[in-house]
């Protein structure tokens, strides 16, 4: 359902949604907090942090990287 969420809206995969999240993250409760409204700030904050962990939780998890794979299967690098 988030994903088909995100293309509906624009996003390519869940990455860019996350950046978008981030950036907004960065950005929108420090203005706010300069400009005075303090409370807007603090609602925004709450709020974009709790929108990160939902994108966290529906974002699959990274490729295994092959060194990983080999050292479990008990196989060695060649040095």
């Amino acid at each position: 359902m988030m994903r088909q969420l995100l293309s509906a809206i624009g996003y390519r995969n869940i990455d860019d949604a996350i950046e978008f999240v981030m950036a907004g993250l960065a950005l929108l409760p420090p203005l706010l907090f300069l400009t005075g409204n303090v409370v807007a700030g603090s609602v925004s904050l709450i709020v974009l942090i709790i929108l990160l962990a939902l994108l966290g939780m529906h974002a699959p998890p990274p490729p295994v990287p092959p060194e990983h794979d080999a050292a479990k299967k008990g196989k060695r690098h060649p040095e």
